[in-house]
């Protein structure tokens, strides 16, 4: 099986790590930077317009079986794209590729409380979610730095880097809240546990869209970042489920909730009814003492 892989510099190793067990005979990437991935060759193109990267890769895409994106926001638009160019099959955010006579792909379905596969011809176009990938890094047998003729109907004027002041993905402890806390200031307290905890800050949806009262890198879910801690301690979240498919791959839950029919003691390996503002003083005075 011959693979095309079409992604920014940065997804690209967990990307070529979510193809590995198809075992392809040939890999070949187009990124925008040097990447240590161990594709047999790696192609660095200098632009960035969308329709620059569809244009390069329906060039390139002739005799390949698979071309897969990463599930990002702009290589989704160029995945669609793409795929009505080549006139081939488009998948959008597969959490695992199989091959089975075409190309078995799965996916989340009913907000992440199951999963559907779904078969597709070759060659097809697929968007792969890396979040439940690591990379893969090595060396590419070969690299070369190839230059693209293109005159983008969109002219990036200016790019300004937003910089994020965590990566939740990173974290092995995050301490996360929701509704259950009634004021901005009460983040205080969980700043203090987090500490004690050498935790990470993660929230609800409505904590950070709609209150605002953390940033969005910090929300943790179905539209925000899914997690996959050694620990999520999960306090005053009723849990729904586009909250629960963001921490689902963590290895153990503690939840504590007044509600003690709250759905989230239905994923919560601990489930603990009781008022956030009187568990929290009592675990960091027990943390504390130790």
């Amino acid at each position: 099986m011959r693979i095309l892989l079409i992604s920014e510099a940065s997804n690209l190793p967990k990307l070529f790590s979510a193809i590995s067990g198809l075992n392809p005979s040939y890999v070949e990437a187009i990124t925008n930077g040097d990447a240590k991935v161990g594709v047999d060759k790696l192609l660095i193109a200098n632009f960035s317009a969308n329709e620059c990267w569809v244009n390069l890769a329906a060039e390139r895409a002739k005799g390949f079986d698979l071309i897969a994106l990463p599930s990002s926001r702009d290589m989704r638009e160029v995945a669609s794209r793409l795929s009505v160019r080549i006139g081939a099959p488009y998948v959008a955010g597969a959490v695992q590729l199989s091959l089975k006579g075409g190309l078995l792909a799965t996916k989340l379905c009913f907000g992440g409380r199951g999963l559907e596969v779904l078969s597709s011809q070759l060659p097809s176009v697929v968007s792969v979610d890396l979040s439940g990938f690591e990379p893969s890094l090595g060396e590419p047998k070969g690299r070369e730095s190839i230059t693209h003729e293109c005159k983008g109907r969109v002219r990036i004027l200016e790019r300004r880097e937003k910089v994020a002041e965590v990566d939740l993905s990173k974290a092995d402890v995050i301490v996360s809240v929701g509704r259950g806390l009634k004021r901005k200031e009460d983040l205080e307290m969980i700043r203090k546990l987090a500490n004690l905890l050498k935790a990470e800050i993660a929230c609800t949806r409505p904590i950070s869209a709609d209150l605002k009262w953390l940033p969005e890198e910090r929300h943790v879910g179905m539209t925000g970042v899914r997690v996959r801690p050694k620990l999520y301690l999960a306090l005053g979240i009723s849990g729904q489920v586009q909250h629960v498919v963001g921490f689902r791959d963590a290895d153990t839950v503690i939840s504590v909730n007044i509600d003690p029919e709250a759905p989230i003691g239905e994923v919560s390996d601990y489930f603990i009814v009781a008022d956030l503002y009187e568990f929290v003083p009592k675990l960091m005075e027990a943390l504390e003492k130790k």
